[in-house]
């Protein structure tokens, strides 16, 4: 653990000054996803009609580029308000490389069968291809087996930091501030596993009288219902305790 500094991020004294050798190797690795949705697009245009094609992939790399970007900046955040460097952190963050090394790959196909389906196909380069109800089922839970499983680890260094509140000196403010982010992750898991059970047993399929085939992809809008809801929580308790940081 790195020094206590009396500078603020997001009403947290940051404890985390110095980028860890773990740090440093979570970084890369994210960077290595984002280069593996990069390869994901495809080869190199060689004419203008196969550049125009290329760049009707770039919204989907977006899409994927900004989830990628925010689960980098959380465990930025994590450790920058911390400063945790044990065993334990220490794992959870190899975990946590783990799982978005293998997420990217379905997340990059979610992404480009959620543009190619909302803008009849114009935005995307090469069409993702589902030819069973249960080819859209599998691609529906591994998506959100990945995503609940990177929820589960976030969940872990949220709640491994409030054990080691004490220690590291948490202030009234950051303790209730912590317990909202590990709601926020226990919320994430929740409609993650939603999603899943929606994706293995509701009715999918032309056959079916009102097709729900979006409704597993749908279900994650809760999430931001959810933080809305934590938000107003947190601002409660922090008035309660006189914190406006």
């Amino acid at each position: 653990m790195t020094a206590t500094t009396t500078l603020l991020d997001h009403g947290f004294r940051i404890r985390g000054v110095q980028p860890t050798r773990v740090d440093a190797f979570v970084d890369a690795a994210f960077a290595f996803a984002v280069t593996l949705l990069v390869i994901a697009i495809g080869r190199v245009p060689a004419s203008v009609a196969e550049l125009v094609q290329a760049m009707r992939g770039v919204p989907a790399f977006a899409a994927s580029f900004f989830v990628i970007g925010r689960l980098w900046q959380a465990h930025r955040n994590w450790s920058r308000h911390y400063g945790i460097e044990d065993v334990v952190a220490t794992r959870l963050s190899l975990a946590l490389v783990f799982m978005v090394l293998v997420y990217v790959y379905p997340l990059r196909m979610v992404a480009e069968l959620t543009l190619a389906g909302i803008s009849g196909g114009a935005l995307a380069e090469t069409p993702v291809e589902i030819h069973t109800v249960t080819e859209l089922r599998t691609l529906y839970v591994v998506f959100g087996l990945g995503y609940l499983l990177t929820a589960l680890i976030f969940l872990a260094l949220y709640s491994h930091a409030m054990k080691l509140a004490d220690a590291i000196g948490l202030t009234p403010a950051e303790r209730i501030r912590t317990t909202t982010l590990c709601l926020r992750w226990k919320a994430v898991i929740a409609i993650a596993v939603a999603s899943v059970l929606l994706g293995l047993f509701l009715p999918m399929g032309r056959g079916e009288s009102m097709p729900l085939d979006s409704a597993p992809g749908l279900v994650y809008i809760l999430v931001y219902v959810a933080f809305q809801l934590l938000a107003r929580r947190e601002r409660r308790q922090l008035a309660a305790i006189g914190s406006t940081a």
